[in-house]
């Protein structure tokens, strides 16, 4: 009998095909899908013995089909008897089968699904809201999505947008972020005060200061007084980017509000002036902070006079520590690779009584090892090491770091080694992890394997950390070694760590990779029903992006 519809026929599968290959894998192995025709077009699916992969299998031919010909009756009347026994799947199944509708319009249905996944209460609520925000009213504008969210949940969920934008900045990465802003604010809604302060914090993480600035005006012309914490944030990110103009900008606007303008301020304000070479400024503005410079200074009562850096308007006598001054100059000397001039300031420093912080120490040696500079990096340790004024782990980190990035491992495994004799090690996460890190850069599994067994067994002070526990679960998935990838993250698991989104994705596509899609199904479920995913935006592309063979297989008639 002619089927009408293929979903996928194993004959036709060509083994050139590495996708069509996995599934021609899956369906030798595994029980097959339904096949549905015009004389059967119903699948007798047992409810309670559902399997998720061969219910897709099932399901995605409708979708293929109907995207074809929406009119396409005998595949239409298949989805529906699907989706009646879809309450059965677990979240990630039906966040799939919402994924497929939305894509083929059919949002009634997608609704559907989507009260079966609130009614489940295992979804957080920010993810149940992306999901509106982003399939079933992904072209709308923010006003849509409220409407469609409060016809779905109504008083059932006490979550609006502007919750929902804090969670985006909170745990999202900058293209979310970004894509909040564009629809959210320039799309005209009016959030609360705390989410347009958290979108401008989430902004400036991700060096978009100009936006954060937009957030600002629309906060002001939306009634709300801006705090200084929020400008502080803005004046740091223009800092950092080297914006000197536009930190002057927020400054005038901090200094008018009478905000405590410290170090911190005159730091962020020095790297600026050197990020972008204005060194004699930044040097100008050293002097006047060791007082080498006292001339004028802005008192209260007086206005700021327009045309000439705020900065250089202050009296900072009072406020800022002459140690800190050297070390602030120092360290952004460091940062732009002035090592002579940084040079002379140290030695001025270790001739005055007070010992710098290990911060100063360590921006030295980095950018020693940036100048390519390496032998001096490990002589000033020596040097410093004899001194006996710093701790020696402390100084030693800075060292251990520079030789991993230069490639130099053996050495700096030699140094570690030598100074956790000592006792125990100050930050040895990070030393551990730029070590394991480069070992497996390096393929060399057993002391990668050997230094993480030493770390569990408290060898150095301190069990692994949810970084440590990623550098290795990565390093084993890269290998192809899906089992020992496995038992660490159980061992996570047991020990209560936290797995990132970013980790459980690395392993989803490790079990896809070697065949294992019922596996990496199970474990996408579990990063769902975590909660440490929060964005429907970050799941559709994971989901795109790795799941191939699943929606490659019906783009072609077979």
């Amino acid at each position: 009998m002619k089927r009408l519809i293929s979903p996928i026929s194993p004959i036709s599968l060509p083994h050139t095909n590495p996708q069509k290959s996995l599934l021609f894998h899956l369906l030798h192995t595994q029980t097959p899908p339904i096949q549905p025709t015009q004389t059967s077009p119903k699948p007798h699916l047992n409810p309670t013995q559902i399997d998720p992969l061969n219910y897709l299998l099932t399901f995605i031919p409708q979708i293929k089909a109907l995207s074809q010909n929406p009119r396409n009756h005998i595949a239409l009347t298949t989805l529906d008897s699907l989706l009646a026994q879809a309450h059965v799947l677990n979240s990630s199944s039906l966040l799939i089968v919402i994924h497929y509708l939305c894509q083929i319009k059919k949002l009634g249905r997608a609704k559907d699904v989507f009260l079966k996944i609130k009614s489940k209460g295992q979804v957080k609520d920010c993810f149940l809201f992306s999901l509106v925000y982003d399939c079933l009213v992904c072209n709308g504008k923010i006003y849509d999505v409220e409407i469609v969210w409060n016809e779905l949940c109504g008083d059932d969920l006490k979550f609006d947008v502007s919750d929902y934008v804090i969670y985006v900045c909170k745990y999202c990465g900058g293209d979310e972020i970004r894509g909040v802003f564009e629809r959210v604010v320039r799309g005209g809604r009016v959030l609360r005060k705390e989410s347009y302060g958290a979108l401008i914090g989430a902004l400036c993480r991700e060096n978009e200061g100009g936006l954060g600035k937009e957030v600002v005006r629309v906060m002001r012309d939306a009634g709300f007084r801006v705090d200084c914490f929020s400008y502080y944030v803005l004046f740091r990110c223009f800092c950092r980017n080297g914006e000197v103009d536009e930190a002057d900008w927020v400054l005038r606007v901090l200094v008018k509000r009478k905000f405590q303008v410290d170090i911190c301020v005159y730091g962020n304000f020095m790297h600026a002036l050197c990020k972008t070479g204005k060194f004699r400024e930044a040097k100008k503005l050293f002097f006047r902070l060791t007082k080498q410079d006292i001339v004028g200074g802005f008192k209260k009562g007086e206005s700021l006079k327009e045309g000439r850096r705020v900065i250089f308007q202050l009296k900072c006598e009072d406020n800022v520590p002459k140690m800190l001054a050297y070390e602030t100059y120092f360290r952004s000397l460091c940062d732009m690779g002035r090592l002579d001039e940084a040079e002379v300031l140290l030695k001025k420093m270790m001739n005055s009584r007070t010992v710098p912080e290990i911060c100063v120490y360590g921006s030295f040696i980095r950018a020693l090892f940036v100048a390519d500079r390496d032998k001096d990096a490990i002589r000033f340790f020596q040097v410093e090491k004899k001194k006996g004024l710093v701790r020696v782990d402390e100084i030693a980190s800075y060292v251990i770091m520079g030789l991993c990035q230069k490639g130099n491992l053996d050495e700096a495994v030699k140094l570690f080694d030598e100074t956790a004799s000592l006792g125990a090690f100050f930050n040895c996460s990070n030393v551990c992890n730029c070590i394991l890190g480069n070992y497996w850069k390096r393929n060399r599994l057993a002391e990668a394997e050997h230094l993480f067994r030493r770390l569990k067994n408290g060898n150095y002070g301190v069990l692994p950390d949810a970084s440590m526990y990623e550098i290795m679960v990565k390093g084993y998935c890269n290998q192809s070694d899906v089992a020992n990838t496995l038992l660490l993250f159980q061992e996570m698991v047991d020990r209560k760590i936290v797995v990132s989104c970013a980790l459980y994705e690395v392993i989803i596509r490790a079990l896809y990779s070697r065949g294992s899609v019922r596996e990496a199904l199970k474990y996408l479920n579990k990063m769902v029903e975590s909660g440490n995913i929060v964005s429907s935006t970050r799941w559709k592309m994971f989901f795109s992006s790795t799941f191939v063979a699943l929606e490659h297989s019906f783009s072609s008639d077979v």
